[in-house]
């Protein structure tokens, strides 16, 4: 399963979603995540269905975006994975995949609305400039799904409650894994 997840996370860097739009019928809805708002110019140019705050720009790059990749798994198959990943093996594994991962900052496993998942914080350069991530891989029956949120280099802890908010609003329509 590593390398499964390993891989989607991969192609979610560096591909887009065809159509990508707020919503898409049995994988998500993005209508309504309170505070934030959908952008079809955002999701022409990060190449994923993506989010900027509703108030309009707020001058620090704030924006979240979700991936989805094809990923069989039960519950306990994510949890073995989720649970033996730590900030290091995770930055490893982006950096093997091309992404400059500056500073891992941290990696814990959640329960989002009763499924497994599990969120990492961590800083990247991509042309020139640092930005921090927040990246949650939240576990499917047959979808995976990659919330990402972002802000430039110190931004971080000013914009997490806001992160938290777009992850936690976002409702995924696939099916939890068993």
């Amino acid at each position: 399963m590593k390398q499964i997840v390993l891989s989607a996370l991969v192609a979610i860097g560096l591909g887009g979603a065809a159509g990508a739009q707020a919503y898409q019928a049995n994988q998500y809805d993005g209508r309504n995540v309170q505070g934030w708002s959908y952008s079809a110019q955002g999701q022409q140019a990060a190449g994923l269905p993506t989010w900027y705050p509703s108030a309009g720009n707020t001058g620090d790059g704030s924006n979240c975006n979700i991936g989805l990749s094809p990923i069989n798994g039960t519950r306990a198959e994510y949890m073995e994975y989720f649970n033996s990943v730590s900030p290091q093996v995770f930055a490893e594994q982006l950096r093997a995949a091309g992404t400059d991962v500056v500073a891992a900052h941290s990696t814990e496993v959640i329960d989002l609305n009763g499924r497994p998942a599990m969120r990492n914080v961590l800083t990247a350069r991509m042309n020139g400039q640092e930005f921090d991530f927040m990246i949650v891989t939240v576990s499917g029956a047959t979808t995976m799904a990659t919330l990402t949120c972002t802000v430039t280099q110190g931004g971080f802890l000013a914009r997490s409650q806001a992160f938290n908010d777009f992850v936690n609003g976002m409702d995924l329509l696939t099916t939890p894994p068993r």
